[in-house]
This record gives structure tokens, sequence and C-alpha cells, in this order.
């Protein structure tokens, strides 16, 4: 199966920047496709882990990171049946001064994360993300 043309879908959005689909098998999460040029594709198996692990509240307190970039969980509905998705903000540094919304989505198999454009907000990559882990989890993906 090819996954690059999810990719495409989320990235023809005005509001999608970058994304990424990485496997969820214990000991074998990887990306599975990512948009060409973007940063998602640096999303580690640890990283992976720590978003799907089974203690939610770290996740407030910690936060997550992706590819290195450290991020603040506004939202998480990750593991509740029928949302299926976490909505985080990258924390603002010297190097990246612009605070980018993501939003990630969770099927059987796979997590989906899209990055929203400058002053995008969740609401804008939510639905997006949303209606294709809903698919995915339709399709026993």
């Amino acid at each position: 199966m090819s996954w690059d043309s999810y990719i495409s879908s989320l990235t023809k959005s005005e509001w999608v920047d970058d994304a990424a689909i990485l496997g969820l098998t214990p000991g074998q999460e990887s990306v599975w496709a990512s948009a060409p040029g973007g940063w998602l594709s640096q999303v580690t198996a640890g990283e992976v882990q720590a978003i799907i692990a089974g203690d939610r509240g770290k996740l407030f307190a910690n936060g997550v990171t992706l590819a290195g970039r450290k991020c603040t969980v506004l939202r998480d509905a990750l593991n509740v049946d029928g949302q299926n998705t976490m909505d985080i903000k990258m924390k603002t540094s010297e190097t990246e001064p612009d605070p980018f919304s993501f939003t990630i989505g969770r099927s059987q198999k796979a997590i989906i994360i899209a990055k929203g454009v400058k002053d995008a907000h969740g609401g804008k990559i939510n639905p997006l993300v949303f209606d294709m882990t809903a698919y995915l989890r339709k399709m026993n993906m």
C-alpha cells in the first residue's frame, strides 16, 4: 500500500504545511510516508512511543517532542473512541519563533501527523486529520 497519496491529500490543503504517517507496531515504529522536504520525516520511534503511551497525564505536564522540537499538548483525545486525535502546539525558540499547530490522529496501525501553516489554528488542521483517521479506522488500518 502506498501512503504517499494520503500525504498528498493532507498537504494539498491551504492549512497544512507538512505531514507524516508513522507505523505503530511495537518495536517497529517508523515513518511510512512524509511530505518531501518536511521535517516530520525525522520523528523518532521514541517520540511515537511517548505519544501513544498509556500514561496520558505526563503528556500535559511534560509535553511531547516531534522531530526534536518541544510541543505543548492542547487537547488529548487520541485514545477516545470516535475522536482519536490530539492537538498540540510547538513551543517557540530563538531558532523557531513561530508556534505552529499540529494535529495527530491514531488509527489501529498508524498515526497521522499534520503541521499547520503559520497562523493556522488547530480547528483548521484537526478536521483533515480526523477524517483521514476515521477512514483508516473504518478500513481497519
